[in-house]
């Protein structure tokens, strides 16, 4: 089995100016990314703006990154749906096409119980045979799954990591005391990265290794593998305007392709009726990637 680990960078979704996807500048950022020394990559995510996808386009996207990945690194695909149903669809064609893992919510808009929720991500387990990792991601999806609901997921086959996004970092320790350490955890939440990686996180799926992401396997490498806090805490300190940016901004999705295009690389649109940044917010972007460098 592929091991899951390390810095894994949550795609962007490249839109042109009709709404059709940008697959080949996509398939670019995902080389750019393996170059530049990334451990992972998550297409489909939040970020990915997956939600406003059609399934056609859901498909070609996956496609395109593990193509483009092409063995080089593990590529994790997003596969939620509100339906159990949708779900499994998803994540079989996340296997079909070879993908390492998935990254899978809850359903979101009808609010499971936690009952629900550990019947929808055993079926999913029962229907695929690869890695699923939890994404607990409360403030998106409006479903927290507890800890001591994670603690029965993690009883299922396939549930091998869990996305933590809650930011709330006791729920590290919740969840590393009531699984025994069964679950490999991720950073979910851009600016608790350190602290989550001290808590014994192994990994950081993260929306700031799209432009930034040397310094942040940089980061994950002081802390998790050379065990030099020290040295962490000062590529955080330079991070830490940015990933706060990210996380208060409001325009998370602009803010990462803006980053993008200036770099060089596939930023493009978002889907609609997600709007560019502003003058002021371009202004700020720039100044970020500036201290940065």
């Amino acid at each position: 089995m592929t091991r899951i680990y390390g810095i894994f960078a949550v795609l962007t979704t490249p839109f042109f100016d009709d709404g059709r996807i940008d697959y080949e500048g996509m398939a670019g950022n995902v080389d750019w990314l393996i170059r530049q020394g990334i451990h992972g990559v998550v297409p489909l995510g939040s970020t990915g703006e997956f939600a406003s996808l059609s399934d056609q386009q859901k498909e070609t996207a996956m496609q395109t990154v593990i193509q483009a990945a092409d063995g080089r690194i593990p590529v994790m695909v997003g596969t939620s749906a509100e339906t159990t149903e949708k779900a499994i669809e998803y994540a079989s064609v996340a296997q079909k096409h070879n993908a390492d893992g998935i990254l899978l919510l809850p359903p979101w808009y009808y609010t499971p119980s936690a009952e629900e929720v550990v019947f929808h991500y055993k079926a999913v387990s029962d229907a695929v045979d690869i890695p699923i990792m939890i994404y607990n991601n409360p403030w998106s999806s409006k479903v927290d799954i507890q800890a001591e609901t994670v603690c029965q997921l993690a009883q299922l086959k396939n549930v091998t990591h869990i996305k933590e996004s809650t930011g709330d970092i006791r729920r590290i320790t919740e969840i590393r005391t009531l699984t025994s350490d069964q679950l490999t955890i991720f950073c979910g939440w851009e600016d608790l990265a350190y602290e989550s990686l001290v808590m014994g996180a192994k990994g950081w799926i993260c929306v700031a290794a799209n432009f930034a992401p040397k310094i942040c396997v940089e980061l994950f490498e002081a802390i998790v593998e050379k065990k030099d806090l020290e040295a962490g805490w000062v590529l955080y300190k330079r991070l830490l305007p940015a990933l706060r940016y990210l996380e208060k901004g409001g325009k998370m999705h602009q803010t990462v392709k803006y980053a993008l295009d200036q770099l060089g690389l596939c930023g493009g649109e978002s889907s609609h009726p997600r709007l560019p940044l502003n003058d002021t917010e371009r202004e700020a972007v720039r100044a970020l990637l500036d201290d940065l460098e």
